[in-house]
């Protein structure tokens, strides 16, 4: 593995480092017209034909390009293909509104690029709906970061359907498998929750396995508290 992931906060710098990377490389996609063939599910390879620009004229082409994609895709509403691509052109554009600040605090998404996620999770969950043969780990990566924890919106039902298939797709990775128990008990799936987390545990090395358990335990007691407040009626911020 690339990283040793031992603990939560460990792994959500990572994932602001994936994540950031993620926006860069599909920026270059767009800006500079790099990508694969018209089945290429990579971001905007296929879109990017456009043409290319500055930032303003950047952010132009991935509205276009949307609406491109959208277009498409409801013209085609049974084709996984056309909602896969409508998705990642639509996570491009939400990816702009993207900042990577010096904090925790100061990074995430601002409301142009959470508005646009919304967007996303609405194509997304058209696109599973059509059960693709082998759905995009890509997109479904992108899913699992955007609307996870931080740096993500805190959507945690959404961010389980793409962390599901990221963790299929890797099957001997603990790590992913804990992530998919982390949003299924932020979720309330908690059934779900517990599979994942006897797996994270069945794939851990031994050495790692009590941490993971301090960590697992750390997150059902904010879930608990977090129920348990809401529950009393009071209310608090969301993300």
């Amino acid at each position: 593995m690339l990283f040793d992931l031992r603990s939560r906060g460990r792994r959500r710098v990572i994932r602001v480092l994936y994540l950031f990377l993620a926006v860069l490389i599909g920026g270059g996609l767009v800006l500079f017209g790099v990508g694969g063939g018209a089945s290429s599910t990579g971001v905007l390879s296929g879109l990017a034909q456009n043409g290319g620009g500055g930032s303003a004229t950047g952010l132009k082409i991935d509205e276009a390009a949307v609406a491109k994609a959208e277009r498409a895709a409801k013209a085609a509403p049974d084709s996984a293909a056309a909602w896969d691509a409508y998705a990642t052109a639509a996570f491009q554009l939400a990816s702009t509104g993207y900042v990577s600040g010096s904090t925790a605090a100061t990074t995430g998404y601002d409301k142009f690029g959470a508005k646009e996620l919304a967007v996303v999770a609405a194509a997304w969950s058209h696109y599973l709906s059509l059960s693709p043969a082998k759905p995009d780990q890509t997109l479904a990566l992108d899913v699992a970061n955007a609307f996870g924890g931080s740096p993500g919106i805190e959507e945690f039902a959404t961010a389980e359907t793409g962390q599901e298939i990221v963790a299929q797709d890797n099957p001997t990775s603990y790590e992913d498998y804990f992530d998919l128990a982390e949003y299924a008990y932020l979720a309330g799936e908690t059934d779900r929750a517990k599979i994942a987390q006897a797996k994270t545990l069945s794939l851990a090395p031994k050495s790692q396995r009590a941490t993971i358990k301090a960590d697992f335990a750390e997150i059902i007691a904010e879930v608990t508290k977090a129920s348990s407040t809401g529950a009393s009626g009071t209310t608090g911020a969301s993300g």
